[in-house]
This record gives structure tokens, C-alpha cells and sequence, in this order.
């Protein structure tokens, strides 16, 4: 009885000490209208689309991260300045681009500038389902 009692003040102390769990939040991005998001997405799809790829012109790039994919697939120019506009729609995703990780909810937009000479790959580091491992966009 004693050893539960000293194992449960253990835990207790460690939970309120571990600086991890007090670490500061994660910024979500800006608020918007998901489902107004969604159409703009689709519709900047529609009007780019060049075969099987979108190819947009520099500037803002609306994508969504859904499951198993960031969406719509873009070429973009390497020589060219762009803000791909991130947003999860169907679930909670997350983006590692550089070294740097951005949290992935609906109803918020996340912002990534790539710059000329940027040779980035989008990934899923949120686990998502079964296909997980295949989520990535590679936009060169």
C-alpha cells in the first residue's frame, strides 16, 4: 500500500514539475471560414489546372491537408515567390517544411513563403490514418 501511495505522489510531483507540459502553445494560424476556404481552394484548383498538376502563377497558393494528401497538387515556378495557405479539412494534420513544424486544424490557415532557390517537400507529421506515410507534396 505504501509503494502506491509513494508511486502516486511521484507521478503527481513529476506531472506538475515536467516543463514540457507547460511549453508554450503552438500558434494555429488565422482564423478563417473553412468551408469559404474549401471553395477558393477548389476554384483556384479549376483555373490553374494544367494537366494532371496545377501551376499557379507567384503569389498566394490556397492547399488543403486532407487525408492522405495536400491538395491540390501545384508545380510552381523555382524561380518565382510564393505563400502557400495551408488548411486541414478533414481532421487535425500537421506540416513539416525545413525544419519547421506547423499544427494543422480546420478553420485555420497556416502561411509558408518559399522563396527562390527553395526546394521544400510538404509532410504529414501528424499521424492521420493508414495512409500517413505517403502524404507528402513535393511542388519542383
Amino acid at each position: 500500500m505504501i509503494r502506491l501511495v509513494v508511486a502516486t505522489l511521484a507521478f503527481l510531483a513529476l506531472v506538475a514539475w515536467w516543463p514540457g507540459w507547460r511549453g508554450p502553445e503552438q500558434p494555429l494560424g488565422e482564423a478563417v471560414d473553412a468551408a469559404g476556404f474549401v471553395a477558393r481552394t477548389e476554384s483556384f484548383a479549376a483555373r490553374y489546372q494544367a494537366g494532371e498538376r496545377v501551376e499557379p502563377p507567384p503569389g498566394d497558393v490556397p492547399l488543403l491537408a486532407r487525408k492522405f494528401e495536400f491538395w491540390p497538387d501545384v508545380k510552381l515556378n523555382p524561380q518565382a515567390r510564393y505563400r502557400l495557405r495551408v488548411m486541414a479539412q478533414d481532421g487535425v494534420h500537421s506540416v513539416a517544411v525545413n525544419g519547421t513544424e506547423m499544427l494543422l486544424v480546420p478553420g485555420y490557415v497556416q502561411d509558408i513563403e518559399v522563396v527562390p532557390g527553395d526546394q521544400i517537400e510538404l509532410r504529414c507529421n501528424e499521424y492521420c490514418g493508414l495512409g500517413h506515410n505517403r502524404m507528402r507534396l513535393r511542388p519542383y
